[in-house]
């Protein structure tokens, strides 16, 4: 994949990104004042049973065929024929433990929904690999277009329509199987998917063999990400959990929403420079400053407008998750940031170091939670943010050592970002003050909060782009440096001559 392809592709996802943004966002406002909290917790207990499964059925088949250096069709095939084998056999599985699951939560009514949701096993298994052949063949474009049609028509038609014909947990159901059926449907529609039999043992076994490494790893990132959201369900209930569900929507979704886009771009690109590390050194680097000033920039201005944007997105019953929106923003920046060190690290394939790390994560996060939980949910969400701190502390390491980039560089890098952070936090939070001493009304405060953090944002990223000037990685890769050169010709000409 070329420079010219990347930087297609992230168009099309920042584009892609953005409309989804704006729609997950006024779904999510909607669907919060039709339905209950309870309603919410039902359906993220539900979403941890289904998870649990799903790395299982998935076995990591479509990241396999984007990371093999070449495939053939009879690679293909025996991903279209294990997605569907494990995928009906775990939703058949899924199906007969519901009730297991209902009492483990102590939640009758969830029996049913998990019944039900095992079916978008094998939908999610087969869809994936579609999208996944598009992403391989630099299509963004219409891998994007799929996508954000899917949740529209799934979320914004099918799911709404449901909450407000009084189906409550229910509505949410159905939007997510018809958005799943939809991607599948128009995955399979925009490529010819290659077929070829009779299916080959040695294809199989070349899949499994990163896809079962792969799943697993992300079974455990899984379950680091959600262990809380386990012992909340069953220690507080399905009402406290609901809060912490929709504390976390409000903190992750703008930039998961964005560094998810800019995955489905980078994972293929630095696949594809995987026997180059110095270059994929360089490109590392470049994602990981690239999330950072995203992460922090969206999760310090959310912290520190907390009180206006819940309001605002959620409505008056949901106030009381104020404090802990403002503690789960801390968590966004080095949650997402590893995403970065993830990505490489699979990219090199460096499967076994990457799951011991998640695995001494994960164990770290079952005590934290478990110590704080005496101090209810805001105990939890700082276990979260400690955790995450550390995970992004090894996984910085580790990336590192592999790649040989000084540590203080990335330190260095850390401190940077942390700066930008408090500029956006404290912009925000001084304009957030004055415009309540001056009885400003809450639709008009937010936006002029927005307006503060966007400016300081934009101060912040003038000043780096003058401290990066010289940056070796961004005068390495070829792509940056492009879009580098052009921004320092509008705020610094003479330094922006090659």
């Amino acid at each position: 994949m070329n420079a010219q392809q990347i930087l297609s592709g992230l168009g099309w996802s920042t584009f892609a990104t953005a409309l989804s943004a704006v729609c997950q966002i006024v779904f999510m406002a909607v669907l919060a004042r039709l339905l209950d909290p309870s309603v919410f917790g039902l359906m993220a207990m539900a979403s941890i049973a289904l998870r649990f499964a799903g790395y299982f059925s998935q076995l990591g088949f479509a990241q396999a065929l984007i990371q093999r250096p070449a495939i053939e069709a009879e690679d293909t095939t025996a991903a279209l024929a294990m997605a569907l084998l494990l995928g009906g056999v775990f939703a058949g599985a899924t199906a007969l433990a519901s009730p297991l699951i209902a009492r483990a939560f102590h939640a009758v009514e969830l029996s049913s929904l998990v019944a039900v949701l095992g079916l978008s096993l094998p939908l999610v298994a087969v869809g994936s690999l579609p999208m996944a052949l598009l992403r391989r063949a630099a299509r963004f474009k219409r891998g994007n277009a799929i996508e954000v049609a899917a949740y529209v028509l799934g979320y914004g038609v099918v799911g709404i329509a449901c909450a407000l014909r009084g189906l409550g947990v229910w509505s949410l159901v159905l939007a997510t199987l018809s958005q799943q059926a939809l991607v599948l449907v128009l995955g399979f529609s925009s490529l010819r998917y290659p077929l070829g039999w009779p299916l080959r043992r040695e294809a199989a076994a070349r899949l499994w063999s990163f896809g079962s490494r792969y799943s697993l790893i992300g079974f455990v990132e899984f379950l680091g990400g959600n262990i809380e959201t386990l012992i909340v369900g069953r220690m507080f209930g399905k009402g406290e959990l609901g809060l912490l569900n929709r504390a976390g929507a409000v903190t992750n979704l703008p930039v998961e929403l964005g560094v998810s886009a800019v995955n489905k771009v980078l994972f293929p690109a630095l696949a594809g420079l995987q026997q180059d590390r110095r270059r994929l050194a360089d490109g590392f680097q470049m994602l990981l400053l690239c999330v950072g000033l995203f992460s922090t920039a969206m999760a310090c201005g959310v912290a520190a407008g907390a009180s206006d944007v819940v309001p605002l997105l959620l409505g008056a019953k949901w106030i009381g998750i104020v404090p802990l929106v403002a503690v789960l923003a801390l968590a966004v920046p080095p949650t997402f940031m590893f995403v970065a060190c993830g990505v490489t690290l699979d990219a090199l394939a460096a499967l076994g170091p990457k799951l011991r790390l998640q695995s001494l994560v994960l164990a770290l996060k079952v005590a934290l939670v478990l110590a704080l939980a005496r101090w209810q949910l805001e105990g939890v969400a700082w276990a979260v943010v400690a955790t995450e701190a550390v995970r992004l502390a090894a996984g910085l390491r580790l990336v590192g050592l592999l790649l040989e980039i000084p540590l203080a560089a990335l330190g260095r890098l850390l401190v940077l970002l942390a700066a930008v952070g408090a500029a956006i936090w404290f912009t925000i939070a001084a304009t957030q003050a004055l415009a309540t001493a001056g009885d400003i009304p809450l639709l008009a405060r937010v936006p002029l909060e927005f307006l503060a953090g966007s400016a300081a944002f934009a101060a912040a990223l003038l000043a780096l782009a003058v401290r990066f000037a010289h940056y070796p990685p961004l005068q390495r890769f070829e792509a940056a440096r492009r879009w580098h050169l052009r921004v320092m010709a509008v705020i610094h000409p003479r330094a922006a001559l090659p």
